[in-house]
């Protein structure tokens, strides 16, 4: 590598010009509570407060072509999306204003510039943060990638490789024989697509990473500590905008809402997602390097690698309760992380915020815990070991499904959590965040070259994602019942009954193909006296119908089962 090479990715990496020490005591007072990056506003150059991810990006860059494709070269003044080699459409002078740089926000800038739309993003953070543990993405978001050299190239190198799968007892007994991760994802075998198995996980600061790099290539600049109180729309002028706390203004033809669970859109939006339904369960999750983990002997032979090299992925399985835990390393075999997340129900009148800022000790994870007999004591000690402040209690707190996300007059669309909030346990939230960006990216080209209104392409938008996102919320509470509601008994050695359900309408969608091929006709459907249209991204011989988290509710309170129509294998 050479120097002016090595002096970028110094540059690149917030200009850290140390090595990372590998003692215990460097590990525990460098690592964040849940692994962060932050982006400084004056440079606009990533970094984060962990010095083991600083070598975990280090690493990443090692091979000099994904060095070059991430960072190009800085002397040559081609346009970085020809450096990268994406196929950008040309500018359809549809502005986009995008609020909130999550996984959804960026994904959607992403989508929107290349196909031809101007796009402007707005975060509310000083710097901006990706906090978080892991992510499970479906292959119908890493379609995404397709589109991205540098960037498939770069998920290459930060997914988890050969992820093997294990289902304990909470008391440490096995439930079956380890597998390959994703095996038992419906049509995994015949039906997988050639690059990607049905299910892949990463890190999640790490694959938000990956996509702020993307849209550096592009030169695109996300507007730091810019906080918006309002979101509003003028219908005469055709426009979206929003007012921050300084009282500043911006519009645009289209704002798309991707500010989160608790969005300022929502006063705009009929039947928008509703408030949050207590549960009085939480799930305390943390992140922090393998070597603090595995440093202690009991915690290595139950949550090391398995066979001491492959990442291994446990589910942990007991009465209201279960536990996963992920040791990680990168492509490599090095640069280790442990994530964990456990849900309990707490006392009913325990509230919580749901916030990365709501951390809890591990000796109250403990005593929450210890109000079921039998814990393994593996698991209890790797409690005991997690670095302070670094375990976060986020509570579970469903919303019913919205059967509508965007304003009347078609100017401002709610995208991701503002959208469709997931469970944290239901490992879809990211998935289908990445699939709305795909779709309204699609939608609004298609009104460019058909020559429909923009409000036209959000309201098709709606049409083509409402019914499957609904699907996929149900189908994690029926995922969570599996986990939390099963008789381990009936068990035995094999954990297929307790599994997640993968089914193929889930991962095998393509998004940007599904929106192309059925926009036209979606859109005729929202003529007087069409028949609505049918979506085909759904279960099979399902036909859609509301349902709300009291339902659910009182059905799990009843100890029946969610009844699903049609085929949701």
């Amino acid at each position: 590598m050479s120097w002016s090479t090595s002096r970028r990715l110094l540059t690149s990496m917030g200009g850290y010009e140390h090595v990372y020490e590998r003692t215990q005591e460097s590990l525990w007072t460098s690592s964040s509570k849940i692994a962060r990056f932050e982006i400084d506003p004056s440079t606009s150059s990533y970094h984060q407060d962990s010095k083991s991810y600083l070598h975990i990006m280090g690493a990443l860059q090692q091979s000099l072509p994904v060095q070059e494709a991430i960072h190009g070269d800085h002397n040559n003044e081609s346009s970085p999306s020809t450096q990268d080699e994406v196929n950008c459409a040309a500018p359809t002078g549809i502005n986009i204003l995008i609020i909130g740089a999550g996984v959804g926000g960026l994904a959607a800038a992403l989508e929107c510039h290349r196909k031809g739309h101007t796009v402007r993003v707005l975060e509310r953070p000083t710097t901006a943060s990706a906090e978080g543990d892991m992510s499970t993405i479906g292959a119908s978001g890493l379609r995404l990638l397709d589109n991205y050299p540098s960037m498939k190239r770069e998920y290459e190198e930060i997914a988890v490789h050969n992820l093997w799968l294990r289902y304990r007892k909470w008391t440490g007994e096995d439930l079956g024989e380890p597998f390959p991760f994703g095996a038992g994802a419906k049509g995994a075998e015949v039906n997988k697509h050639a690059d990607r198995p049905p299910m892949s996980t990463a890190l999640r600061p790490l694959f938000h990473a990956m996509l702020y790099h993307q849209l550096d290539r592009f030169g695109i600049k996300v507007q730091l500590n810019t906080n918006v109180r309002e979101f509003y729309k003028d219908i005469e002028k055709r426009i979206g905008g929003v007012v921050t706390d300084t009282g500043e203004h911006f519009e645009a033809d289209l704002v798309i809402a991707a500010d989160g669970l608790h969005s300022k859109s929502r006063s705009l939006i009929p039947n928008s997602a509703a408030e949050a339904k207590p549960t009085g369960r939480t799930i305390f999750r943390c992140s922090f390097p393998l070597e603090i983990a595995v440093a202690d002997p009991l915690v290595a032979e139950t949550f090391g690698l398995l066979n001491g090299q492959n990442p291994l992925m446990q589910v942990w399985l007991g009465p209201e309760t279960h536990a996963v835990v992920l040791a990680y390393v990168d492509k490599h075999g090095m640069n280790g992380r442990l994530c964990f997340g456990v849900s309990f129900r707490e006392d009913e009148s325990t509230t919580r915020k749901e916030s990365w800022n709501e951390t809890i000790s591990s000796e109250e994870v403990l005593a929450v815990m210890n109000r079921l007999s039998g814990w393994s004591e593996a698991m209890k000690q790797l409690i005991r070991i997690t670095p302070p402040t670094h375990i976060v209690a986020w509570p579970l707190k469903p919303r019913s499904p919205s059967s509508q996300c965007h304003s009347p007059g078609g100017h401002v669309l709610q995208l991701g959590d503002a959208a469709h909030p997931f469970l944290p346990t239901s490992g879809n939230g990211a998935t289908q965040a990445i699939e709305d960006a795909i779709t309204i990216a699609v939608c609004l080209a298609q009104s460019y070259h058909n020559q429909t209104s923009i409000p036209t392409a959000v309201k098709v938008n709606n049409l083509l994602r409402a019914d499957r996102v609904s699907c996929a919320q149900l189908l994690g509470f029926v995922n969570a019942a599996r986990v939390q509601k099963t008789d381990l008994e009936k068990v035995g050695n094999d954990p297929s009954t307790v599994q997640h359900k993968t089914p193929k309408w889930l991962w095998a969608l393509d998004a940007e193909k599904y929106a192309d091929e059925f926009y036209d006709e979606a859109a005729a459907s929202l003529e007087v006296g069409v028949p609505r249209f049918q979506n085909t991204n759904i279960p099979n011989d399902y036909t859609p119908k509301p349902w709300t988290i009291d339902e659910v509710e009182a059905l799990q309170k009843a100890g029946k089962p969610i009844e699903l129509k049609g085929d949701w294998s």
